[in-house]
């Protein structure tokens, strides 16, 4: 996933490429950061560094979204392109009722290579954002679409719930379901094609259990 995700940042990078602007806009969206890495049990960070790390990727993941809803350093357009080495990416951003959305394109030599698109609501209390990548563009023979798409929601007591689903077309699918609570207790389950993979569950003061049920049977580890 680490890899498919990497190139996402190709978008960031390209931003230093020339553009040409369209439109206008006063689009500054106050969107909403989660650092939930600093705020988890000390107990949890330190007894099970698999059930952190989990926490910290859907950290990351929620304010991956934040880095795409921002206008470009020196750009005030509501559509940008930049162009370079035969890759092309156009992004737009605006404010439709109570979200803020963008759109990310790249084509590489007029062909269309991947799409991110997003959304967050301006009050904060939920996102979206969704990736589909075309590896056959890069010459691969077996290529395929992947998708990725990444869903969370915050109610009023400041409850998280994250979702993520990874269909890597012919290889499978994967999903991730995490509850993040007020308190910072929380749970999360991991699947792969429908099959549990690994799970945990803890409280508010970061002590639960880990369980990898790709052991006969789960093996279950206390933190």
């Amino acid at each position: 996933m680490k890899k498919i995700l990497s190139f996402i940042a190709i978008a960031i990078i390209m931003t230093s490429c020339s553009s040409s602007d369209s439109g206008s806009s006063n689009f500054k969206p106050s969107l909403t950061r989660l650092d939930l890495a600093s705020k988890v049990p000390a107990n949890l960070q330190q007894n099970s560094p698999q059930a952190f790390s989990q926490i910290s990727q859907m950290e990351a993941y929620m304010n991956m979204g934040t880095l795409y809803m921002n206008n470009p350093v020196g750009k005030s357009a509501s559509t940008n392109t930049w162009s370079s080495g035969g890759y092309t990416v156009t992004y737009s951003y605006e404010l439709v009722g109570n979200q803020y959305q963008f759109s990310y394109t790249m084509t590489l030599n007029s062909v269309l290579y991947f799409t991110l698109t997003g959304w967050e609501n301006t009050a904060g209390t939920a996102g979206h954002w969704n990736y589909i990548m075309n590896t056959a563009v890069l010459g691969d023979p077996n290529g395929s679409n992947f998708n990725i798409t990444f869903d969370w929601t915050k109610n009023s007591l400041g409850d998280y719930h994250f979702e993520m689903d990874f269909d890597m077309g012919t290889s499978g699918n994967l999903n991730y379901v995490s509850n993040i609570y007020h308190d910072f207790s929380g749970n999360y389950l991991y699947s792969s094609n429908s099959e549990q993979i690994y799970g945990a569950t803890w409280n508010s003061s970061g002590h639960g259990q880990f369980t990898n049920y790709m052991t006969n049977p789960p093996t279950v580890t206390n933190f």
